[in-house]
């Protein structure tokens, strides 16, 4: 029997160079419960590494990545904040690299590394830079590819605890998909670590609800990249910030700069950016499941509205939040199990996640790019290359 991705056999995604992109979206719940089961195994690691490191007085949280991985920590940092008042530090290898001594502090620190090939120049740096700048210093580096250089360097230091994710999620399409979410699931379950076995449960919750709502969410993506935009804006406060990020991310790469993507908060997008809506623009309303946050989100979402011409708006909204708005071109809804509901904003994260990467594919499909090597000039890589890292 043909494989079936999204209700459609695989050789339709084949025949449009999109088989690896879509089969890696498509494999995310699955490689959540294989994480969820690894995480468990190593339980009593990651409680003795967790509960050495925080309890040294003074610690600085610093997670680090670049590209999709460095948005992975932006968006965490605000749901650890609001589950454990946890104060963390996102910091871009790039920006640590190319300013360390701005960047790095001789402070006790927790360093959070994000790769998916662990092969990109600057990961392996910024670790460099931090063991030569920081006497106190600790890693965690969450990494898709056990035999990286990254993950070998960590095991060769004598304070990392290296947590590899289900190999599969080593993404071998262009763009990051289920690497990034494994790796946000990680953490997440990583300093809840005192409840893993509820946490992983947890991410087992999301599988299923993901599995069974992305025929959906496909659908709904399918729709709206029929659209014909050209600048597209994705909106959201707190985390959904960091998941829009990543969201113009995807759209960017995955069309080979076809579509012009920004993002912002709904609260910042008024202040001066909100001038680039034009009749080729859509913006995309990530509404908070935080109900403080979510009023925010709505009032600018029902000032879009009023304001509109021949732009595109769409919501992407938990279910609970239906009725809030009303006169967007588009509403998709999803819905989180209410256990995670009410504890946490990873539901809506994950969610729109997947949203996102599914509406960046079929945008790809829809306008006939290469959707696993979209840039055929090859000015932009899957790895980065030509980089030059200077000591200091």
């Amino acid at each position: 029997m043909s494989e079936k991705l999204f209700n459609r056999p695989s050789e339709y995604f084949e025949e449009r160079h999109c088989i690896l992109t879509a089969r890696e979206i498509a494999q995310q719940p699955a490689s959540w419960r294989r994480l969820a089961d690894s995480l468990e195994s190593r339980k009593e690691e990651i409680r003795a590494f967790m509960d050495q490191v925080l309890s040294v007085e003074g610690l600085t949280i610093l997670t680090a990545g670049a590209g999709s991985s460095a948005f992975i920590g932006e968006a965490l940092k605000y749901v650890l904040a609001g589950e454990l008042r946890l104060k963390t530090q996102n910091i871009h290898t790039t920006d640590i690299i190319s300013a360390p001594e701005e960047t790095l502090f001789d402070a006790p620190t927790l360093m959070i590394s994000y790769a998916r090939s662990g092969e990109s120049p600057e990961s392996m740096a910024a670790v460099k830079f931090a063991e030569k700048k920081i006497k106190n210093l600790w890693h965690i580096i969450l990494v898709c590819d056990k035999n990286s250089t990254l993950a070998k360097t960590g095991y060769a230091l004598p304070n990392a605890l290296v947590l590899d994710q289900p190999p599969e999620t080593c993404d071998q399409g262009f763009a990051m998909t289920s690497s990034v979410s494994c790796m946000a699931l990680s953490t997440w379950c990583i300093f809840h670590y005192k409840e893993m076995e509820e946490y992983t449960g947890y991410v087992r919750m999301l599988a299923d609800s993901a599995e069974e709502q992305m025929e959906s969410l496909y659908e709904s993506a399918q729709a709206i990249a029929g659209e014909q935009y050209r600048r597209l804006i994705w909106l959201g406060c707190g985390a959904l910030k960091g998941l829009a990020r990543e969201a113009c991310v995807k759209s960017m790469e995955l069309t080979d700069g076809y579509v012009h993507a920004g993002y912002d908060a709904a609260t910042g997008f008024r202040h001066g950016p909100k001038t680039v809506v034009n009749d080729e623009t859509m913006t995309v309303h990530f509404l908070s499941t935080r109900e403080y946050t979510r009023q925010y989100d709505v009032d600018f979402l029902k000032e879009m509205i009023a304001e509109k011409k021949k732009n595109i708006i769409v919501s992407v909204k938990e279910a609970s939040s239906e009725g809030c708005a009303s006169g967007e071109d588009y509403a998709v809804v999803y819905k989180v199990p209410d256990a995670i509901l009410k504890k946490s904003e990873m539901g809506a994260y994950i969610h729109g996640l997947i949203f996102s990467q599914l509406l960046s594919m079929n945008k790809s499909l829809e306008k006939h790019f290469n959707t696993d090597s979209p840039c055929e000039k090859g000015e932009v890589n899957r790895v980065v290359k030509g980089i030059i890292i200077y000591d200091f």
